[in-house]
């Protein structure tokens, strides 16, 4: 019994070896096939990032500013890039990929990779070839129609392919944004490099689209057409650009052009257009009595139309218009530089380079203030005649290029009252949609001057973190800086300087040589700003409400060398899908200085 019990158990302790070494056999061919597999993973990984790589630095060879140019797309580019993609794209979709994608802790940055791979494919085996087909038929065009006036057709005729191609990009942007937050540094840095390639080109194209969808309808091609040309000086800020100095007219009809004198502003003080709300917001230190000069302290593109219409049906010029253009001399000077250099009566050359600083600053100080009117007319209309005459495609792709950029910085705008014509006009301005998140930020100068040419602003945005709801948040630092030197303010005019002009208590507003603005911070569509804090001179902080919008205004003071900085968070909608961005006040710089850290 003892013996049969003894062998029972040997049995059994020989079952459970057997048990054990088969399990332990298994998991040694477990651990080595994921060894070997992680391996192989990592392997493939190290080519994929290798591939990826290679096709950015390919697309990057790529120029934005030559971006749709007839030889803008280098095909050795684009075939380079090509092959690089497709293999990459070939590799992650391998089923071991899969099998990483559903793992812990690596799976996101996976799933993201092969995201990548398949956005950046999708980018070049199908969007830049279009691009560059878009760039070769434009470029081809015949735009003369032989008695010295703009065909129009061939514009028309690519319109449908830019909003095409323009989609495209955007939709392979939203799928990009769309993947996992990489943690893998590797990973997270060629993201990075993807993203920001993809960003720029979407940018590119996008402002593209926009000013060749909405240059044609400016230049008639749906009919005649009268634009107001309003002249703003940034060197003295008004919320959307700065005072209005002069007004013109542009008339077109089927791509006959013709630009109408220009008149100063002494010609338009027929009257004020400001609503109670307005004025009240503007009612010191210096009130503003909003009549044409006045017009853009109010950053909102729709009233701004009413308001230079009414000047405008006051006035001995009045006439229908069919909306209005607002250019400053930040655009002006890009006209130059396209068109050509244009000399004045006294021998003064302005150039692509020295045109925005003359008409800010030097202008100011070399010609008496009798016949500044004179020249800042003979300049306005000058330019304007040069930048429509002698339209070809390449200096029509030029203008188009730039004018893009010029409306996302606020340096040119237009406003047409045709509805069917609206989509492509109204894009300057803080954003009204939710799905892109901006706040606004501006300066009115309060110490009659031009001392916007000696501030200088520096603005820092941070994100901060992602809420539950989808919102984000974001920290943001804004920082104005009054650059007049003791030299600069001892050798220049008070008509720069200010410190003249009495303000609400019988006054100067402040000394010479310090710049006073109403600043005025909208939140983004859908969200919120937190309490503003400033170090500096800040008065008068409260909240009010303009034209069915609440924002924060205060009063900034910078005397010659002292700065101001303001600081707050801002929280966005949780519809929020792109960043969050500034719209603000025009500088005499083609673009502001502002820090994204996303």
């Amino acid at each position: 019994m003892a013996s049969h019990a003894a062998r029972a158990r040997f049995r059994s302790a020989h079952t459970t070896r057997n048990i054990a070494l088969i399990v332990l056999g298994v998991i040694i061919v477990l651990v080595g096939v994921l060894i070997v597999g992680g391996l192989t993973f990592y392997k493939q990984a190290q080519t994929v990032k290798n591939h990826e790589t290679q096709a950015i630095s390919a697309i990057s060879a790529i120029s934005d500013s030559n971006v749709l140019n007839g030889d803008g797309i280098s095909s050795e580019a684009v075939a380079q890039a090509q092959s690089h993609t497709a293999e990459a794209k070939r590799i992650a979709g391998n089923p071991l990929w899969k099998v990483a994608g559903v793992m812990p802790v690596v799976g996101n940055d996976v799933k993201t990779v092969r995201g990548m791979t398949e956005v950046l494919d999708d980018l070049t085996q199908q969007t830049l070839p279009a691009i560059s087909s878009i760039a070769q038929k434009f470029d081809a065009a015949q735009l003369d129609d032989g008695n010295g006036n703009l065909n129009l057709k061939p514009i028309g005729d690519i319109q449908t392919d830019f909003a095409t191609v323009s989609a495209q990009l955007k939709q392979q942007q939203n799928r990009y944004d769309s993947l996992p937050e990489p943690n893998i540094g590797m990973v997270r840095k060629a993201y990075q490099q993807g993203k920001e390639r993809l960003g720029s080109i979407v940018d590119s194209v996008g402002h593209l689209n926009s000013a060749m969808q909405m240059m044609p309808a400016i230049l008639g091609q749906n009919g005649a057409r009268t634009y107001l040309i309003a002249v703003q000086t940034t060197s003295e800020q008004r919320s959307g650009g700065g005072l209005v100095g002069s007004l013109g007219t542009l008339h077109a009809d089927q791509g006959t052009i013709s630009v109408g004198d220009f008149h100063a502003d002494t010609e338009f003080l027929n009257g004020g257009n400001g609503n109670s709300e307005e004025l009240s917001v503007f009612n010191g230190p210096l009130p503003f009595s909003l009549d044409v000069r006045d017009t853009f302290a109010i950053p909102d593109l729709s009233r701004n139309a009413e308001m230079l219409t009414a000047t405008w049906q006051r006035s001995p010029y009045a006439s229908e218009v069919d909306g209005f253009i607002a250019i400053d001399p930040v655009f002006i000077q890009k006209m130059v530089e396209i068109s050509g250099n244009v000399t004045l009566q006294d021998g003064t050359v302005l150039t692509g380079k020295n045109t925005a600083e003359y008409l800010l600053n030097t202008i100011y100080k070399d010609i008496p203030v009798a016949q500044q009117d004179a020249y800042f007319e003979y300049i306005a209309q000058t330019v304007m005649n040069q930048a429509f005459s002698r339209l070809n495609a390449a200096k029509m792709m030029t203008m188009a290029r730039s004018i893009g950029g010029m409306i996302e910085q606020r340096h040119f705008y237009a406003y047409t009252t045709h509805a069917e014509e609206t989509k492509y006009f109204q894009d300057a301005g803080i954003s009204s949609r939710e799905d892109t998140p901006q706040i606004g930020i501006y300066l009115n100068e309060q110490n009659p001057s031009k001392m916007g040419w000696y501030i200088k602003r520096k603005a820092e945005v941070s994100k901060t973190g992602i809420n539950k709801d989808g919102s984000k948040t974001y920290h943001v630092r804004y920082t104005l800086t009054n650059t007049l030197t003791a030299a600069e303010k001892a050798s220049v005019n008070n008509y720069i300087l200010g410190g003249v002009q009495k303000g609400v208590e019988n006054k100067p507003v402040a000394a010479s040589g310090t710049s006073v603005q109403r600043m005025l911070f909208y939140a983004p569509a859908g969200g919120s700003i937190g309490k503003i804090s400033s170090t500096g001179d800040v008065r008068d902080q409260r909240e009010a409400t303009m034209d069915g919008k609440q924002f924060t205004t205060n009063v900034a003071y910078l005397a010659p060398g002292k700065s101001v900085i303001f600081e707050f968070d801002v929280t966005t909608s949780p519809k929020a899908t792109a960043e969050l961005t500034i719209d603000q006040t025009p500088s005499g710089e083609e673009r502001s200085d502002v820090d994204y850290r996303y």
